[in-house]
């Protein structure tokens, strides 16, 4: 028995021979339970700390030398303390090798961590376990393979992904800002609240230096109506007649172009041309006196289903009108001009002229049913105002279903008293009534009608211009009225003979630009009189608002399957006319345009409170206030009304 009293006898023990360094090492009766089980990491196949391992927490109980880790124990003692290691935690016995590592394992301030599957010595073929170089942390090959994996370049991957992604989702953000619509207007098709360009071919532009007018000056052109901003190019009386343009009425065929202004294959040019730029083209049809009456249509106009903007989707439209079948090989005259033109030169609609005179024609609503057919949804049928008020009451509405523009003639001759109650009664009376009904074609000159500045100042063109802009429908420009053209000047009558075409006078351009013909040639008009070049500005920015105001481009409010109006003239006195548009949830507009001789000074604070001058005047962008609202003679000023 030692000095603690505990017996050495080997016979005890239980075993043939015990270290010496047993009997130095501490009792096991120092250790609480869990205390014991904490100085063994439970590491697969750890290998125990060694004999002389010292505890934190135990008092030291023999030479400060017996507390060192031995680099190696050799003989037979290896085997009895693996016995002893594995069979218990006690410390008891603990001889079995152990390397650096394991010293450094319960080193204080010592961290470990797996090395790369490289620094592990893989395990013998015999099964037994091997350690690492520099740990004594044994990996073993049932170890999982994701600890073998390159962390580090694992966390830079993802974290250069990620990171790619945030840059990613940021772009596709301000590329969907930068690309979101700057308005949120309603649609409306190609010929509804656009404006329309009227041309006598023969005066506008010469291209071969006879000095007449053709339609490669038209294409010639291209680029001026696209700076106009028109959506539509209108095209009168190109066909041959017996002496062209003077007699130009008298057609000998629908199916031509006059030599004088082409072939049909410059007219195809035109029309890809004006395409191109975004801009339709429309063709003047005149059938009377061409045609006596209307003959039979070619079709089973019965099974056509009525052409609708809402009820029924236009590809339904054109899938019900294709399957139905001809009568026979006969067709009507009008209607072969219409396929002839279609297939031809790919124009984007006509203006049939002279309906009135079939007013009460037995096949006029089938002909008119097979017109539109022919045209389809996307091409526009046009007739004028004095066609739709001679028709019996009993097929108004057959008709105008198929039709889908009125051309209305307004006369500012008359004053203002005149316009007011030619808009009055053009937005209360046969149009305008239903959804499918067609919508108006303003016009304020014509082929037939004077120019407007006649006998008045050109600055009376210039405000009847800017007031019709601001019409609901579709309005309409004959050439030249943009810059006030006055007609053809003959003061000593010298060209008597054409007086009746003095209206027609031809096209002045900008000196910078090409005028109408070569200066080797003279034109087949006296020039005009004068042209106020300055007033295209005016016009070019009245029709850039219209084309962005759903206030002013759209003709009415649907709104729960009824059509309301949007506009409203709240005076037509003293030559004063004021008209007011609107538009839900967009700003309101009030046109006020003096037709009179005289500057006047209006208090309208009834109407109006204030607003901002967009068009019409040179004081754009000015804040005006209606108590003191000043206008000069023959002006018309646009307001965006203030809410």
């Amino acid at each position: 028995m030692n000095h603690l009293q505990i017996s050495t006898d080997p016979t005890l023990l239980g075993a043939d021979l015990l270290p010496e360094s047993l009997t130095t090492s501490p009792s096991v009766s120092t250790f609480l339970p869990e205390e014991d089980a904490s100085t063994c990491l439970l590491l697969p196949e750890t290998p125990s700390p060694p004999l002389d391992f010292s505890h934190p927490l135990t008092p030291s109980m023999g030479n400060a030398t017996d507390n060192h880790v031995r680099d190696s124990v050799t003989g037979d003692d290896d085997q009895a303390a693996e016995t002893s290691s594995s069979s218990g935690s006690s410390g008891i016995g603990m001889v079995a090798p152990v390397g650096p590592g394991a010293g450094n394992l319960f080193s204080h301030n010592t961290y470990q961590h797996l090395r790369k599957k490289s620094d592990v010595v893989k395990a013998g073929q015999d099964g037994s376990m091997h350690h690492a170089a520099s740990l004594g942390i044994a990996v073993t090959k049932d170890m999982p393979g994701f600890v073998h994996w390159n962390w580090p370049l694992i966390r830079k991957c993802t974290f250069f992904v990620f990171l790619a992604l945030i840059v990613a989702m940021v772009g596709i953000v301000i590329a969907m800002i930068a690309t979101l619509p700057k308005s949120c207007n309603p649609p409306a098709t190609w010929y509804k609240g656009s404006v329309f360009y009227e041309v006598f071919p023969a005066s506008f532009q010469d291209t071969n230096d006879d000095g007449l007018g053709d339609i490669r000056g038209l294409i010639g052109r291209a680029e001026y109506f696209k700076t106009l901003g028109i959506g539509a190019v209108r095209l009168n009386s190109i066909f041959p007649s017996k002496h062209y343009p003077d007699h130009f009425q008298e057609v000998t065929s629908l199916l031509d172009v006059d030599e004088v202004l082409g072939k049909v294959e410059d007219v195809q040019k035109l029309a890809a041309t004006l395409h191109e730029r975004n801009i339709s083209l429309v063709l003047d049809l005149p059938i009377h006196p061409f045609l006596e009456h209307l003959s039979p249509p070619t079709i089973d106009v019965d099974r056509l289903p009525n052409r609708t903007d809402g009820d029924m989707m236009t590809s339904e439209f054109l899938r019900l009108s294709r399957s139905v079948t001809t009568k026979g090989e006969e067709s009507t005259v009008i209607s072969d001009v219409l396929r002839f033109w279609l297939t031809r030169t790919g124009v984007d609609g006509f203006y049939v002229k002279g309906l009135e005179h079939f007013a009460e024609d037995p096949l006029l609503v089938e002909n008119v049913k097979e017109w539109k057919y022919l045209l389809g949804p996307d091409r526009v049928l046009m007739v004028g105002q004095k066609f739709v008020q001679q028709l019996p009451e009993r097929i108004v509405r057959d008709v105008l279903s198929q039709v889908d523009l009125v051309d209305v003639y307004l006369d500012v001759s008359n004053g203002t008293d005149g316009i007011a109650a030619t808009v009055q009664d053009a937005i209360q009376g046969r149009l305008l009534r239903g959804v499918d009904h067609p919508w108006i074609h303003w016009s304020l000159g014509s082929v037939s009608e004077r120019r407007l500045s006649s006998g008045l100042s050109p600055n009376a063109t210039l405000a009847a211009t800017l007031m019709e802009l601001t019409l609901p429908g579709t309005p309409s420009i004959f050439y030249g009225d943009e810059i006030s053209l006055e007609e053809a000047n003959d003061p000593k009558g010298e060209h008597v003979d054409t007086l009746h075409l003095h209206h027609l006078a031809t096209m002045v351009w900008d000196s910078a630009q090409n005028q109408f013909t070569s200066r080797g040639s003279l034109p087949w008009l006296p020039r005009s009189a004068s042209a106020s070049l300055h007033h295209l500005d005016y016009v070019i920015e009245a029709i850039a608002l219209r084309k962005r105001s759903p206030s002013i481009y759209q003709n009415a409010v649907v709104k729960e399957e009824k059509t309301l109006p949007n506009t409203d003239v709240k005076s037509n006195q003293n030559e004063i006319l004021i008209i007011q548009r609107w538009y839900p949830r967009r700003n309101s507009f009030a046109t006020v345009a003096n037709m009179g001789q005289k500057r006047v000074s209006l208090d309208l604070t009834a109407m109006f409170y204030s607003g901002e001058i967009v068009a019409g005047s040179s004081l754009k962008h000015e804040r005006v206030y209606f108590d003191r609202f000043e206008i000069n003679p023959l002006e018309t000023i646009v307001v965006k009304l203030h809410k």
